[in-house]
């Protein structure tokens, strides 16, 4: 089985892990300063 055929075959399971990946890296709790501050951002008066 080639590389390419494998990837066809577990695009699925690699993406989820990818997905996984990102949402455990975004909200990991040490994190969660930076994510409210950025969250804030639109309330913030720039005038």
């Amino acid at each position: 089985m080639t590389t390419s055929q494998w990837l066809e075959h577990y695009l699925v399971v690699v993406l989820a892990f990818v997905f996984v990946g990102i949402v455990a890296v975004t909200y990991w709790p040490g994190r969660k300063a930076q994510i409210e501050q950025q969250g804030r951002i639109p309330f913030e008066d720039d005038v």
